[in-house]
C-alpha cells in the first residue's frame, strides 16, 4: 500500500493559563485524567518520562482482542509554550504510523489557545486512517477542554 502524508490542526481556546494547560500534559496522573482510552481496556504497559529525549508508551487490549501500542519520544519541551514530540503507532504489532506531533500554548489574556498539528506519514488505512486519527485526536483535545472548564467528558462517538 502506498504511504499517505498527511498534516492536520486542532485548535481551541482553554479556560485555563498556559502553565495549566501545560501541567496537564507534564505528569501520567494529569495526563490519564484526559488522555485516555474511549473504553475499558487492559493496560499492557504505560511508561512516561516527560522530559526531552524522554520516552511515552501507552500498550493495550481492548474487549475484543485488539492490541495498541503508542510510543512516543519527546525532542523538545519549553516549559508553558510548546511540546514536540515524534510517535509511532501500533495496532496488533502492525506499525500504522509514524508522526510529528507539535503543541504550542499561546496566551490569550487569562486563557491559552491551544495549537495541535501533526504530520504523519500513514502506512495502513490510507486517508481513513487520517480521518479516524484527526478524529480521535479531537476526542482527546476536547476531553481536556472540558476539564479545563470543569465540566463532564463526552464519550468518544
Amino acid at each position: 500500500m502506498t504511504v499517505v502524508n498527511a498534516t492536520f490542526t486542532i485548535e481551541r481556546i482553554l479556560n485555563a493559563s498556559p502553565a495549566r494547560v501545560f501541567a496537564a500534559y507534564a505528569t501520567i496522573e494529569a495526563k490519564g485524567q484526559w488522555f485516555k482510552a474511549p473504553s475499558d481496556i487492559e493496560t499492557l504497559n504505560r511508561d512516561f518520562d516527560f522530559r526531552v529525549g524522554g520516552k511515552e508508551r501507552f500498550h493495550a487490549r481492548w474487549p475484543g482482542g485488539m492490541v495498541t501500542d503508542f510510543q512516543a519520544t519527546y525532542h523538545d519541551i519549553v516549559e508553558n509554550e510548546r511540546i514536540i514530540l515524534v510517535y509511532d503507532m501500533f495496532r496488533d504489532g502492525e506499525k500504522l504510523s509514524v508522526s510529528l506531533l507539535t503543541l504550542e500554548l499561546r496566551p490569550e489574556g487569562d486563557k491559552t489557545r491551544l495549537i495541535h498539528t501533526e504530520q504523519g506519514s500513514y502506512l495502513v488505512g490510507g486517508g481513513e486512517a487520517v480521518a479516524s486519527r484527526e478524529h480521535g485526536t479531537t476526542w482527546h483535545i476536547n476531553n481536556l477542554v472540558a476539564l479545563m472548564d470543569g465540566r463532564e467528558q463526552k464519550a468518544l462517538v
